[in-house]
């Protein structure tokens, strides 16, 4: 009799561990469009990108210490200095998390694989958390301001999606793949951007696309796929708008989005 009670309460015990763990959901940081330049005191649109990006930063270790991982969407530089990134170093050192660096079209890729060296800091296109995979395009084309998509990383992207062990894909680039209604912004929009839509439309994995670039945020959904950008570290661009006009009133911000074990998502921006 003693045996049994012990069996069923090894039994008992292992499917509440089961349970917990099935349970478990992975919170994520997105900050993009930091624009670090060879100067700290250099002044961008009016705004002081370094002290602007160090007071999210701030904010973000205070108030976000669930944290699992700090994603950075691109356009961390403004100028491609070497000092631009030693900046963005110098502000991410105290941050203890996993940190994913995405190139924009402002960006070296040369130079944050090199940043990347380092335990915490990464220059990668994929990382999976528990069933959830995250797939991180570089859009960057040289010499130009537009988005576009690599044909390797597509193919790439295509084995995550085959892939029986990721349930659930959530997709994080730096321009942005659909039309937000900005004029001054459409113009830059990912070139072959359809590539992309259409593995969307066909997949029953993507729950999400996240995207940086625009510094709004924006909103729509392809199906149940939710599509969002988040706004800058530093100055914010006026919504649907004919030409590039910063909207004072608007603040920096990141965006926190939870993944949960049942594939679904809770997102929302924080302004600072």
């Amino acid at each position: 009799m003693k045996l049994n009670i012990h069996f069923h309460g090894i039994i008992y015990y292992n499917v509440i561990k089961i349970l917990e763990v099935s349970l478990v959901s992975t919170k994520i940081i997105q900050i993009t469009d930091l624009h670090l330049n060879k100067s700290r005191e250099l002044l961008v649109n009016g705004v002081n990108t370094y002290d602007s990006a160090n007071s999210v930063l701030n904010e973000i270790q205070n108030n976000e210490k669930d944290a699992d991982c700090l994603i950075l969407s691109g356009d961390l530089s403004n100028d491609c200095s070497s000092e631009s990134y030693e900046h963005l170093m110098i502000l991410l050192k105290s941050i203890k998390l996993p940190i994913y660096l995405m190139s924009g079209n402002h960006d070296s890729p040369s130079l944050l694989r090199k940043i990347s060296n380092s335990n915490n800091v990464h220059f990668k296109s994929f990382n999976a958390f528990q069933n959830w995979g995250v797939f991180m395009f570089n859009t960057k084309k040289h010499n130009s301001p537009n988005g576009i998509l690599n044909q390797n990383e597509l193919l790439y992207f295509d084995k995550i999606l085959k892939d029986k062990f990721y349930k659930n894909i959530i997709i994080f680039l730096h321009h942005h793949p659909v039309l937000i209604g900005s004029a001054s912004m459409d113009k830059m929009v990912i070139e072959n951007a359809d590539l992309l839509i259409s593995r969307i439309k066909k997949s029953n994995k993507v729950r999400a696309v996240c995207w940086g670039h625009v510094h709004t945020e924006y909103y729509q959904t392809i199906g149940s796929v939710e599509l969002f950008s988040t706004p800058s570290t530093c100055y914010q661009a006026k919504e649907k708008s004919k030409d590039f006009i910063i909207d004072i009133k608007a603040s920096p911000g990141y965006r926190k989005i939870k993944l949960n074990a049942d594939g679904s998502i809770n997102t929302e921006v924080v302004r600072i």
